[in-house]
């Protein structure tokens, strides 16, 4: 089912019924003939079609139906001496002088020192590997033993 093109014409002059309007539109969304049909019709009928003339007087209407709200001038909240920069980065030295006083940084070193020269100790992974092979090799045995 193609529409006319008269039909289309009507449709954008807003001259059908609700239902006959859906069942056009619904049709559009399947009917690439209809559509380039509805899209001739629009260029034909254009020049019947109501212009938005001054489309900045528009826009100032709009903008004048919004409620707009005044804000509030006032004090600022004043801040806690917590929120302040400056006490951050009198804790960030304070803790920094402690640490470094209690010797922490210096116990770091020296673990960090052993770890290195330790020797290369094996993997958590590779003791489970092992581990594995060895049960896989015993049940292999078992499974010959019992084969002979």
């Amino acid at each position: 089912m193609h529409v006319a093109l008269e039909e289309w014409k009507r449709y954008a002059r807003d001259e059908l019924d609700e239902d006959k309007r859906d069942m056009y539109e619904e049709h559009l969304y399947a009917c690439d003939q209809c559509m380039g049909l509805y899209m001739e019709a629009m260029e034909d009928v254009e020049d019947d079609l109501p212009s938005i003339e001054g489309p900045s007087l528009y826009t100032d209407e709009v903008m004048e139906r919004i409620p707009f709200e005044r804000a509030a001038v006032g004090k600022q909240s004043r801040r806690h001496w917590y929120e302040e920069k400056m006490f951050h980065y009198v804790m960030a030295v304070a803790m920094t002088l402690i640490l470094m006083a209690t010797g922490i940084f210096g116990e770091l070193v020296k673990v960090t020192a052993q770890f290195e020269h330790n020797p290369k100790a094996t993997s958590f992974t590779q003791s489970i590997m092992d581990k594995t092979s060895s049960l896989l090799d015993e049940i292999e045995d078992i499974e010959e033993q019992e084969a002979k």
